[in-house]
């Protein structure tokens, strides 16, 4: 099992395909297991570096809290330790978090920043609205009724997404021999509620693209409109009709505008305009 040791924390790794470094940041809760299968065609095209944040999957479950920041230490960290100078890096949801402070405090680290269904937190965020945070709050109390599972999909995919997709869903979610513990998922909730980076995202020099689902319900995509606006020269698409999982709802669509991007940055060619 391949890990590195970064600060107090051992940090699980995978390495797939060849070419440029593309650092991929999970969202809350989720592990390595738990990706979206988009990253295997993006794989196709770089040299795809996935890792457990630290309170999940196979990395250290701490036992005290940590910080958004906390976390970006770990990405620039396990770079350092597998001997990548820089990376592409592409964040989701709260890993979109961890990679704008990554950018912000290890600029050094990151030749362009990807940015997918994420928030730059604070004040100037947007929220869910009441009835997905009133979903959201039944994860706490599982006496409520409803399985966790099922309320993270509801607010995660579009209804006729779910509809078709519900049987696929369940047999990976069987598969996974990793689940987040409470407290992991607990520790990384509380670093996410507290990250903002509103004011700090113009100086943000790295070419970047900012995506979201029209029909996002965790981080609704006026969240991806702030923060495109915030950093300088940042590229937007919103994925009409798709929700906060638009990569695996529209993988082949979400694979071709990363790729794109990035090999322009990578060639120097003038960045694609994605629209919005």
């Amino acid at each position: 099992m391949p890990t590195v040791h970064v600060g107090e924390v051992d940090l699980y790794y995978e390495i797939h395909g060849e070419g440029s470094p593309l650092l991929m940041i999970n969202g809350l809760g989720a592990s390595v297991e738990t990706w979206s299968p988009f990253w295997m065609r993006l794989a196709e095209h770089f040299r795809v570096v996935l890792f457990d944040n630290r309170g999940v999957g196979r990395s250290t479950l701490p036992k005290s809290s940590f910080t958004i920041r906390t976390m970006a230490d770990d990405a620039a960290g396990l770079l350092e330790a597998i001997r990548v100078p820089s990376a592409f890096v592409y964040g989701a949801s709260m890993g979109g978090q961890i990679a704008q402070e990554l950018a912000l405090s290890h600029p050094e680290k990151v030749r362009a920043l990807v940015l997918g269904m994420t928030t730059c937190g604070g004040p100037p965020a947007i929220l869910p609205p009441p009835e997905v945070m009133q979903r959201l709050a039944t994860l706490a109390n599982p006496s409520a009724g409803s399985s966790p599972l099922e309320v993270l999909w509801s607010v995660s995919y579009t209804p006729e997404f779910l509809a078709a997709h519900r049987a696929e869903l369940v047999r990976e979610a069987a598969a996974v021999r990793y689940p987040p513990t409470p407290q992991g998922y607990r520790l990384q909730a509380e670093a996410s509620m507290k990250f903002n980076s509103y004011d700090r995202l113009p100086k943000i020099q790295v070419p970047t693209l900012v995506m979201a689902g029209s029909r996002d319900l965790l981080m609704p995509p006026g969240n991806a409109r702030l923060i495109a606006s915030r950093i300088p020269g940042a590229q937007l698409h919103i994925f009409e009709g798709a929700g906060h999982g638009f990569t695996r709802e529209r993988p082949e669509e979400s694979v071709k505008l990363i790729s794109d991007f990035l090999s322009a940055v990578e060639s120097s060619r003038p960045l694609p305009s994605p629209g919005t």
